[in-house]
């Protein structure tokens, strides 16, 4: 019998890889002739605020992020529509094993929540993508005004689904400490390795300290005797 009641999911690097090449296209770093790591790291100087809701248009979110640049207007909407495209290709692109693992733990009577650090651009195609519709409830911080690892962002989505947190299961791939934050909130954690192995395989060490199992690959939650303990 599955021993959870209850399974909370990280978004971005756990159900979906927003840099998988099928999802890059015109991305937003190619429109703007700058690197990745160079938009990037610009983006998380400001990212509390965009994360916590303080920025609600896309466009205006670039342009923030741009801001020590000097892009002219054309090429700042260029960017936010690829950025756009970009998210909404990774959301409506999810693996279809995703897809069946939330389905059969639904099936199951499982309860499912998505607790996501995101801005505006990473939720404006949520609503109508596959995703949404294998979640009972989800939470994102742009909404909240909270964000991973306060525990009161997990709190809200225990409350959401009417459980407490020793019945329900963390499953992220350990970015902003989430890990940390779950286990500050009760809950039993999972660090999935599925993506970040193949992009920052160096984190995987310490990020494992923090997690109760570690999976190599997200249907592995519906055996949990096969998860290697971390």
């Amino acid at each position: 019998m599955f021993p959870y009641r209850g399974v909370l999911f990280d978004l971005f690097y756990t159900l979906i890889n927003p840099l998988d090449p099928a999802c890059m296209g015109e991305n937003e770093y190619a429109v703007l002739g700058i690197s990745r790591s160079d938009f990037e790291s610009r983006n998380m100087a400001g990212y509390e605020i965009w994360a916590g809701g303080g920025v609600r248009d896309p466009v205006e979110l670039v342009r923030r992020i741009l801001a020590d640049f000097d892009f002219p207007e054309e090429r700042i909407r260029a960017a936010a529509h690829a950025r756009l495209g970009r998210i909404r290709s990774s959301l409506f692109g999810v693996d279809a094993k995703n897809l069946r693992l939330l389905t059969k733990l639904r099936e199951g009577g499982v309860k499912t929540a998505l607790v996501s650090n995101a801005d505006v651009i990473d939720t404006r195609y949520w609503q109508g993508s596959p995703l949404a519709a294998c979640f009972d409830l989800a939470v994102f911080s742009c909404d909240t005004g909270i964000l991973k690892p306060d525990p009161r962002i997990y709190r809200l989505a225990l409350e959401g689904i009417g459980l407490p947190a020793s019945a329900c299961l963390y499953v992220g791939d350990g970015g902003h400490e989430e890990l940390q934050g779950a286990k500050e909130a009760g809950l039993s954690t999972a660090l999935t390795v599925e993506y970040i192995r193949n992009l920052w395989p160096e984190r995987i060490p310490a990020l494992s300290v923090r997690a109760d199992l570690v999976i190599h690959n997200l249907e592995e939650i519906l055996s949990l005797d096969t998860l290697t303990m971390a």
